[in-house]
């Protein structure tokens, strides 16, 4: 054995046999006024490490408090969550409640001018069918609410079209895109007569019957000219969107746009004329 490993036992036989000492000692006497050297070096020596024993208790006491309050945090945070999810489903309706209020607003304000003559009534779409046949939607409402075939349809943007047929307690509605929905319609400012129809697949529209030399501009207005008994004059239908001349030379092929949504109407209002 080496002199160093020899110094080093002796070194660590020597601390064990204070520390033996030191609790025979602990163990076998009472309450003693002085302690022997051994117990002195002993308790020198040791004293920082109990020192470092009682930091390290603490600090995994604290390191305790510390992950409680973790947990806090984090089940504080998922009910914050919860509530903020709340909230935003909350204003998702409010904002629906809002934009039906102003849609329905809309709607009362564009049939000013036809109260001397018509009843309105709004109502809602509750169906729609647009099939390779037919454009059509279905309403809330019938023959109880006194609603009748040929009466017109409309909504804040536009004309949308006439009732095709009706149960007690709803209505089928034809929309003036499709082909069987052709209205008389006029230039709003020069008041050239023609017929508005649709092509049967899009929302697409087209004035149709329109000499070359009528004085129409792109982007003027149509309204309904009254003629055939089923729309009353001046319902707005859309606006000139092209002029073309047909081949012919004698006609013009122009097309018109609705400022109707076919694809997103829920509410309407039907014209009931007054008796």
């Amino acid at each position: 054995m080496t002199p160093r490993k020899k110094k080093l036992l002796i070194g660590g036989l020597a601390a064990c046999l204070g520390l033996a000492v030191l609790l025979l000692a602990g163990l076998t006497s009472t309450e003693r006024e002085n302690i022997s050297k051994p117990e002195q070096l002993l308790r020198e020596i040791l004293a920082p490490l109990q020192n470092g024993a009682g930091v390290i208790a603490g600090n995994m006491h604290n390191w305790g408090a510390y992950l409680q309050g973790v947990d806090n945090i984090r089940a504080e945070n998922d009910e914050l969550k919860k509530e903020i999810s709340e909230l935003r489903l909350q204003l998702v309706d409010l904002a629906e409640y809002q934009q039906e209020n102003e849609r329905l607003q809309e709607l009362l304000n564009s049939v000013e001018d036809y109260k001397s003559n018509f009843e309105y009534v709004t109502t809602t779409v509750i169906n729609r069918a647009q099939s390779s046949w037919y454009k059509t939607i279905v309403i809330n409402g019938g023959s109880d609410d006194g609603f009748a075939v040929d009466m017109p349809v409309v909504c804040a943007q536009g004309l949308v079209g006439r009732i095709i047929n009706t149960s007690a307690h709803t209505a089928e509605v034809l929309l003036i895109t499709d082909r069987e929905g052709a209205v008389s319609a006029m230039v709003q400012n020069s008041r050239t007569v023609g017929v508005v129809e649709g092509d049967g697949e899009t929302s697409e529209l087209s004035m149709i019957h329109v000499p070359y030399d009528a004085e129409i501009e792109n982007y003027q207005q149509l309204v309904t000219s009254g003629y055939g008994g089923v729309y009353p004059k001046g319902l707005l239908v859309g606006y000139i969107n092209s002029i073309e001349l047909k081949s012919d030379g004698l006609l013009l092929d122009i097309a018109v746009r609705s400022y109707v949504d076919f694809n997103r109407l829920e509410e309407v209002m039907v014209l009931k004329p007054k008796v």
